[in-house]
């Protein structure tokens, strides 16, 4: 005698794409990385070889650069999230209830 089939025994990983395949970028820190350092340095050995002297290089970096860009980076990223937020209220109401 045959048992029922189940439906969720159908189910495989493969049958959603990945945030990749939908969006065409990926966030994680190796994918950044490696477009913003120069294909000829290889940072992973790098920051391996010198983990301290990394880390206080990329603090240094962080501190500049939000002495000089911090309102900028703020307002962008405050701009970014108003957006999202707007598109996810938008979807709860499900109309144009915030028509900008």
């Amino acid at each position: 005698m045959t048992e029922p089939k189940d439906d969720l025994q159908d189910f495989e990983d493969d049958d959603f794409p990945d945030e990749k395949e939908t969006t065409g970028l990926s966030l994680d820190p190796d994918t950044i990385l490696d477009q913003l350092v120069p294909h000829s340095i290889d940072w992973k050995k790098t920051v391996r070889n010198y983990p301290m002297a990394s880390v206080i290089g990329v603090g240094l970096l962080g501190v500049v650069l939000g002495r000089t860009k911090g309102s900028t980076i703020i307002t962008g990223a405050s701009a970014g999230l108003s957006a999202a937020l707007m598109r996810q209220l938008s979807d709860v109401f499900e109309g144009d209830f915030f028509d900008f």
